[in-house]
């Protein structure tokens, strides 16, 4: 029978553990769980939480470190991991009971190396319903990495991963704070990709204490961030990924500049777009200079473990 390895990085979250961990014991399916749960550097109540509700479960992991983000978080988990499949789980989210079993069907039948499904944001967790449905097959991407780049698939808990895959390359990128698109960047030089259309898994909507909705330029900086440092680790891959990850990631920043700092449509993301056009092709430069773009245009934000 195959294990499942349930990782979970927790920073004070006490307002979610109960139904996190309801939701977590709740997983249906014929599969071996192993749970681990890695407490960020919580100023709250949420390590005592997760050691009281896990004292009666088997095969529950708790690691206490200082605060250092959820990609180095995430990756301590993965390390003394021993499941044959991964199961990332952010810390504010309930998985539907199927969640599990669902991908672990997709991801045997098409040998791939991750499956991705659908996650769907509520206002709060009484609108949760968890309705039966078959599975909805979307697809398979036989070589990713274009997608990927063109993409930016990532997430946690709505996918399943491959660990011993995940182990071969490394894991997450601990230079980053955010973990999980330089976690499927590597994972999509190793195998096929799965899809399916269904919703797995919920998370709440307005938390300012959610990356996407407190950390937003955090979020985009650690995407160019995450191709920055994989270009630096793959220099040969084709020409064509290359010049994909330029474009998006002086579009993100460029967007970013407009959008949230103001910046008139010719800015300096517009002049390095113009430059790369023109036939500069230091692929590497560029999506470091799109990097430094954020930390020219900061204000009362911060962003955590730069480019130098």
């Amino acid at each position: 029978m195959v294990k499942v390895s349930f990782v979970c990085p927790i920073f004070n979250k006490q307002n979610y553990i109960e139904i996190v961990l309801s939701s977590l014991k709740n997983q249906i399916g014929s599969f071996n769980k192993e749970f681990i749960f890695i407490n960020d550097g919580s100023t709250d109540s949420s390590l005592q939480d997760i050691r009281k509700k896990t004292k009666n479960w088997e095969n529950v992991k708790i690691l206490d470190q200082k605060n250092f983000g959820p990609a180095v978080a995430t990756q301590n988990g993965i390390e003394i991991s021993s499941g044959d499949y991964l199961k990332l789980v952010g810390g504010d989210d309930v998985l539907h009971p199927n969640c599990t079993n669902m991908l672990l069907e997709v991801i045997k039948k098409n040998k791939s190396v991750a499956v991705f499904s659908k996650y769907k944001l509520l206002e709060n967790y009484e609108l949760l319903n968890f309705r039966k449905e078959k599975l909805f097959f979307n697809k398979r991407i036989e070589s990713p990495l274009y997608e990927t780049v063109k993409s930016s698939f990532s997430g946690t808990s709505p996918n399943l991963y491959c660990n011993k895959t995940i182990k071969k390359y490394g894991g997450c990128n601990t230079k980053l704070f955010v973990e999980d698109f330089s976690l499927v960047l590597g994972l999509s030089m190793q195998g096929s990709f799965s899809f399916i259309d269904n919703v797995t898994s919920f998370g709440p909507k307005n938390d300012i204490n959610r990356i996407m909705v407190g950390k937003k330029t955090q979020l985009l900086h650690d995407y160019n961030a995450a191709l920055y440092y994989f270009l630096l680790k793959y220099e040969n891959i084709p020409p064509r990924i290359k010049t994909i990850a330029c474009k998006k990631t002086i579009g993100r920043a460029e967007k970013w500049g407009r959008r949230t700092k103001g910046k008139k449509f010719m800015n300096k993301m517009n002049l390095l777009k113009i430059k790369f056009f023109l036939g500069y092709s230091n692929h590497i430069e560029i999506i470091k200079n799109t990097c430094h773009y954020f930390y020219e245009n900061l204000s009362d934000e911060a962003i955590r473990y730069k480019i130098i």
